[in-house]
This record gives C-alpha cells, structure tokens and sequence, in this order.
C-alpha cells in the first residue's frame, strides 16, 4: 500500500514565527519608574540568557536606555506565548503590582513589532525628535545580544535593518539638525534660565558619553568656566583637558558646588549621589544663592526631594519635555519624510518575513514527500528483486514525478508570498491542497 505524504503543521514549518515586543518608554513611565527597569550594559547579557532560557522563546534581544527598555524575541510558538513569557519575566522582580505595570508596559507583534523599532531607530520616537544617540544604542542592543548567543535568523536581520533605516533617515532628511539629544536639551533649558551662558560656572558629574557631549554644548555656547567630577579621577582629567576645564577630585564634590551655578549630571550610578542632607549643607555655604540642578541621568542622580531645599531648582530628564515639544514643532516637517521611510522599510520587512516562511514551507513539502519516494525505493530494494539498473531508473523517474507534482503548489506559495499573502492566506493554500494541517484550530 502506498505511503501519504506526512500531513506537515504550521507550528513545524515556521510559519507563525514573528518578532514580538513588549516594553516601556518615557511616553508611558515616568523617570521614577523608567529607572527601576534601567540595565546596566554588565546586566544586559546576564538578563537575555536568563530570558532565552525560558522555553517559549527562540531569539531575544534588549534595548535599554535613560528613556526606554524594550525587550525583543522571535517566540518559538505563537506571538501570544511569548508575549506572555515576556510579561511574566518582566513582573518577576518589580515591585509594582500587576495591574499597575500592565497599565505601563506596551506590546507588540508582527509588523506593528518591526515598525516600533524602526520608529525608534529613526529617532522619531524619542524624547528629542531626532536625536542621534539611539542609533548607536539601538546598535549596541544588537551586538549584546549576538555576544549572549540570543540571535537567530530574524533578529539577525532585524537590527540591521533597523541600523539601516536610522541612517537613512539622517541622511535623507534633517530630522537630526538642531537640539538632537538629552544632552543637548539640558543645554538648551540651561541657557532658558539664564538667558545666555557665558560667565556662568558649571559643574559636570560624569565623564561619559552623554557628560562629553554636555560638555561639547556648553563650550560652544559660552560657557568657559567648567568644572569636571568623575568618581574616576583621570576620566575627569582627560575630559578637562579637552575643552580647557578643571578636573576636581570625586571627595571635593560638595566645595565645587558651593561655588557654581549649574550642575548637569549624567553618571551611570545605580543609586542617588545627592540626598537632600547633603545638599541643605551646600546650600548654606552658598549664602542664599541659588543652585540649578539638571539631572538626565537614569537611575537619576539627585534624589528628588532635594528639589524641596530653598533655592535649589530641579529639573530631571521628565521636565525637559518643554524644550522637546519646541523641537518637535520645528521638526514636524521633517518628520513626515521620516515616517515616509519607516513605513516603507517596514513593508519590506514584513516581505521578506513572509518570503521567508513560504520558502521555508516549500522545503519542507519537499523533504516530507522525499521521505515518501526513498521509502517506497527503499521497498522495492528490499521487497521486489529488481536490478541496480531498474532501481536507478526508478530513483530517476520518483525524482521527476514529484518535481511535476509539487510545480504547483511550489510556484503557487511563492506568488502568493510575493503578492504580500499573509501567514494565515499562506496556510490556507496548503490546507486546500491538504497538505498542512493547522494546529491551532
């Protein structure tokens, strides 16, 4: 008796695997609660191996900056499973009940997934428009993961289109011109409260990037009189050297601020450096004058209730949202053409995926009905006596027959792919041609 070929599932094909997302951003938490879920880049690695060890997930990656933590995966079943193993890792180690991280958390599948991070990485998703920082964060995520071993097919062509898509929209727009990044927000809400910044004194905390990039502003605007402090001295120096600053030793911290105007700071410290203590004794040795204080780090830098002490003014990452919607005004034009891309290499994404998982049906169909033919060669080997002679002439005629019998089906997949079917019209074709079966009904 004639062997069928195996009835072959949609779950065992590929065809239901997409990206799916789930995250939080500065549009949906505000800083108090952004910094709880903030990853150190040390924490990164250790957080994505912990996350593919969970069984629903078959590639993952992470995204996590001072204004948003987004964690990407590939499930290895359907959208719905990973977004639910996502959600449930995310929750394990909050403090916040259930119910109020659900209100704070956004997801995301399929081409609404792939359209978020290209939004994001094109910068229109950011808390300045345009900003040129998370195209290398966005870049970064993507390496992290690779180095952790949490890529796979998708995701590895994911990021790099997302890179690809966050370049062309700062080479073929102007999205970027202007105040393009947190750091230079700050700046900008400096100068608004002082009107110009030449003469002031500033003090910078931190010596990273978003420290160097303050710096790189603040001389350009005026300001001559810079003062450094990095928990590492030479750091601080070197940085000092650069625009004609002074590097102050960590210790020296409090006599530094007794003396400036501004402080910006911008350190990666998991915890507060300024305690309202601390700066109600600074604010003593200052006599009245008042201290501006700008903090755009997350985990922020200055504990909040010292925005409490008399005349010390705060402002966090969340209060330079005045400086962004100006920029966003400006920007709006811009934007559009911006959004023109996104959606355009969104669609060609979703192509792909979607010629992808036709290709990948078709390989299969075609090893389930190989495994038919060698089985029934395998029989007359075995079974019916017949020569080396006849047996070559029978492998040569199964091979053709089940070329001719899969033309149909073969082209028929691949036009509907190119037509831009989707996974659910895709399984319909076979299901009619009674070659798939559909597990999920």
């Amino acid at each position: 008796m004639a062997r069928k070929p195996n009835h072959v599932s949609l779950q065992k094909i590929g065809m239901n695997k997409t990206v799916v997302l789930i995250g939080l951003n500065h549009k949906t938490a505000p800083v108090e609660v952004r910094e709880r879920f903030s990853f150190s880049p040390e924490k990164v690695t250790e957080t994505l191996n912990a996350l593919q060890a969970d069984a629903a997930l078959g590639e993952c990656a992470l995204l996590s900056t001072c204004n948003r933590t987004e964690f990407y995966a590939v499930p290895k079943e359907s959208a719905e499973s990973g977004l639910s193993s996502l959600t449930r890792f995310i929750g394990k180690d909050s403090t916040l009940p259930r119910s109020d991280l659900d209100k704070l958390l956004y997801r995301h599948q399929g081409s609404v997934a792939v359209n978020h991070l290209f939004t994001v990485s094109s910068g229109l998703d950011s808390l300045v428009v345009g900003e040129n920082q998370i195209l290398g964060q966005v870049r970064r995520a993507y390496i992290q993961a690779q180095e952790a071993k949490c890529t796979g097919p998708i995701l590895e062509k994911l990021f790099p289109w997302a890179i690809r898509v966050g370049k062309r929209a700062r080479s073929e727009t102007d999205i970027s011109k202007g105040a393009s990044s947190v750091s230079a927000a700050a700046v900008d809400l400096a100068t608004k409260i002082f009107g110009e910044l030449n003469g002031r004194q500033v003090l910078l905390l931190g010596a990273g990037k978003m420290g160097q990039k303050s710096l790189e502003l603040l001389t350009k605007s005026g300001v001559n009189q810079v003062q450094i402090v990095n928990r590492t001295f030479q750091k601080a120096e070197e940085l000092a050297e650069q625009c004609g600053g002074t590097a102050v030793p960590y210790e020296m911290l409090d006599e530094a601020l007794a003396k400036v105007d501004i402080l910006i700071a911008s350190t990666g410290a998991p915890h507060y450096i300024l305690t309202p203590d601390r700066i109600s004794k600074v604010i003593r040795q200052r006599r009245g004058k008042p201290l501006f204080l700008i903090d755009i780090a997350v985990p922020r830098d200055i504990d909040p209730a010292c925005g409490e002490v008399e005349n010390v003014y705060l402002y966090n990452i969340d209060d330079l949202q005045g400086v962004v919607d100006k920029n966003l005004a400006r920007r709006h034009t811009e934007a559009q053409a911006v959004l023109s891309i996104v959606e355009d290499a969104t669609k060609d994404f979703c192509k792909y995926l979607d010629a992808r998982k036709a290709s990948t049906a078709i390989v299969t169909l075609r090893k389930s009905f190989d495994e038919v033919r060698l089985a029934e060669l395998d029989h007359f080997r075995t079974k019916k006596h017949v020569s080396e002679d006849e047996l070559a002439m029978l492998e040569n005629f199964s091979r053709r027959l089940i070329n001719k019998l899969l033309h149909q089906p073969t082209n028929k997949l691949r036009q509907l792919s190119e037509g831009g079917a989707t996974p659910q019209e895709l399984l319909n074709s076979l299901e009619l041609l009674g070659l798939v079966e559909d597990e999920t009904t």
